[in-house]
């Protein structure tokens, strides 16, 4: 058994070795990872999955510690510790193809301390589809409690960002780009989960959760979009660090209930121009970014600020910080404006598409939220009322609904998820439909909170 499991690990150590000195396909690199495939087919024979650990600095595969290290051991082990994987997890079904792209994986990656959703949703792009790689703990955690983990360590990350340019001090850009791969990973992994977190607002932390809402909502887009996972990055880092400028305005200009006078107004107007000068001192930042940050309110006709000469050239993903932007202060109550829903939010955007808006970015962001987009309050046919906790997957059917009132318009004591698929028994058709939405402001307050955490959890 030690043996095997020796073999095993010195297979993957010298392909990863060798594919830093010859070509992927040099048989240097391809044979160790075949006999790789040879020597785990064995194991397979009365069991599903053989898990590979780094436990206190030691290999452990199956129980089995692997004590006596080479070289291309110690490099195999160095790697898995630099990337941020302490788990990885070889299913019954495991191909040549899912080691050679692993292994390249491990080789090609720069980034250190990668998040778990990221990693995944990069082997997922790059086709593996029998390795599994995991955190000690976090197989057990469901999407939504991992999604509000990555969204309170983005929180956080703005938070003291803020902070450190009210204080003088320049923010760690690491720290941007690490929690953006977070909630990039994990709007692949589970899109709902993420969106619906933007929905939980918090009226007096408003800066910083509206920072972190418009990055989740332009790396949705971007993803939409099929950009390139640097760029998809550096649009979300653009869209949590789109309002850093305002750290250089005073506190009550930004918190002022009332209308702002020309004079307060022209002040506001400074904040893109600042926090372009503030993202070109801060690392992990980059240079294209920063255009977006300076251009986010420049508009799509141009008449924004600050107005851009006749022969200035914006960066296109300017708008996608735009877009989101928008809708997430549309869905916010301030004290100057009521919140409005998702649907009144998109009516909105649609009017201002052309002019300060995108109209190719507000038809996109309406097809990635859907026809009810992620916290709709809808009325069933069953005269029951719920809110849209997800959309439909692979974007076509229904979309997942909880109900929160019952046909006498009495509060549930929990929020119950229902399937809009599920067939009446007697007549074979749809037990449930959606009417229409309603207007929130005609029942009592809904905790979206509690309703995604009893979806969810």
């Amino acid at each position: 058994m030690e043996n095997a499991v020796a073999g095993v690990v010195r297979c993957l150590g010298a392909s990863l070795k060798n594919r830093g000195l010859y070509p992927a396909t040099h048989p240097l690199v391809r044979t160790p990872v075949e006999k790789c495939r040879m020597e785990l087919a064995p194991f397979f024979a009365d069991r599903s999955e053989l898990a590979l650990t780094v436990s206190d600095g030691t290999l452990v595969l199956e129980g089995v510690p692997i004590f006596q290290l080479t070289s291309s051991l110690e490099l195999f082990m160095a790697r898995l510790g630099a990337v941020g994987l302490p788990a990885v997890i070889f299913e019954r079904g495991v191909s040549v193809e899912d080691i050679e792209m692993f292994v390249r994986f491990l080789h090609e990656t720069k980034e250190q301390g990668l998040p778990i959703p990221e990693i995944k949703a990069r082997l997922a792009r790059w086709g593996v589809t029998h390795i599994r790689v995991t955190a000690t703990d976090e197989e057990e955690k469901d999407d939504f409690t991992l999604a509000r983990e990555i969204y309170g360590n983005a929180l956080n990350v703005v938070v003291r960002a803020l902070k450190d340019v009210r204080n003088g001090k320049t923010p760690d850009g690491a720290e941007s780009d690490r929690a953006v791969r977070e909630m990039s990973g994990m709007v692949s992994r589970n899109r709902d989960a993420m969106l619906a977190l933007t929905l939980i607002k918090n009226f007096d932390e408003y800066t910083y959760n509206h920072s972190v809402n418009v990055s989740v909502l332009s790396l949705a887009v971007a993803e939409t979009l099929g950009l390139p996972e640097t760029e998809r990055i550096g649009v979300g880092v653009a869209g949590l660090l789109h309002d850093v400028g305002k750290t250089q305005l005073a506190l009550d200009l930004i918190r002022k209930p009332g209308t702002l006078t020309v004079e307060e107004f022209e002040e506001i107007k400074k904040h893109p121009v600042e926090g372009f000068n503030i993202l070109g001192k801060m690392t992990h930042i980059q240079e294209s970014m920063r255009s977006v940050v300076l251009e986010h309110h420049m508009r799509f006709d141009r008449t924004g600020y600050p107005r851009p000469e006749p022969e200035y050239r914006m960066n296109p993903h300017s708008q996608v910080i735009a877009v989101a932007d928008c809708y997430d202060a549309l869905t916010t109550m301030r004290s100057y404006q009521k919140a409005r829903t998702p649907q009144q939010a998109l009516e909105i955007m649609r009017k201002l598409a052309g002019k300060s808006l995108d109209p190719d970015l507000v038809e996109l962001v309406e097809r990635s939220l859907g026809v009810y987009p992620v916290g709709t309050m809808v009325r069933l046919s069953t005269m029951e009322v719920g809110v849209v906790t997800g959309t439909p997957d692979g974007g076509k059917g229904e979309p997942k609904v909880a109900i929160v009132f019952d046909r006498s318009g009495n509060q549930l004591a929990a929020p119950q998820g229902v399937d809009l698929k599920e067939a009446d028994t007697s007549s074979g058709k749809p037990r449930r439909t959606i009417l229409g939405t309603v207007n929130p402001l005609m029942h009592p307050p809904v905790s979206m909170s509690g309703v995604l955490q009893a979806v969810w959890g």
